[in-house]
């Protein structure tokens, strides 16, 4: 299995926002991949460009808007984007990113798969939603976390202590 490493509209939205990642650039690039490569072995086909916008932004507005209740900014920016990518159906866009760290499965099967690649990612391949372990151990060979798990642990504990009301705001019902 080879992981996906490049793509035209993930490499183009990823550079503009190089300066806005700073050092965490290598940690939230390689997740992002990792995520492709996790929701296309779940699909058993290439993700359609709406996913590919979806992933590029789904945890983008950590660094654009300052925060971790950041699933309305990564959408926006990806609605921003999708005419320019030519992504006609942004509710669908904005279904993946805003959906993304929802705690019950969802009917759409895009949008699920992109959950559950993205959980098999965050929980280091501990939940594998039928992902090979063996395709994991590659997926993060080729592309290693870079610390992406210890920023996000002290990004959240942060957070919540300035926000004990409301410790995780990305997580949906």
């Amino acid at each position: 299995m080879d992981a996906v490493t490049t793509h035209p509209i993930v490499d183009a939205v990823l550079d503009r926002h190089r300066a806005a990642l700073g050092d965490d650039m290598p940690a939230y690039r390689n997740h992002v991949y990792r995520g492709i490569t996790y929701q296309q072995l779940l699909l058993g086909f290439p993700i359609p460009d709406v996913a590919a916008l979806a992933w590029a932004v789904h945890d983008l507005g950590i660094w654009t808007a300052h925060t971790f209740d950041y699933l309305g900014p990564s959408a926006d920016l990806g609605a921003q984007y999708a005419a320019q990518f030519g992504v006609a159906d942004v509710e669908q866009l904005r279904a993946l990113v805003c959906e993304h760290h929802r705690l019950r499965p969802v009917d759409d099967r895009l949008v699920e798969t992109f959950r559950q690649a993205d959980l098999v990612d965050v929980s280091h391949g501990l939940l594998r939603r039928g992902i090979k372990r063996s395709a994991v151990r590659c997926a993060v060979k080729d592309l290693p976390y870079n610390g992406f798990h210890t920023f996000l642990a002290k990004g959240l504990t942060g957070y919540a202590v300035r926000h004990p009301l409301r410790p995780a705001p990305m997580l949906r019902w």
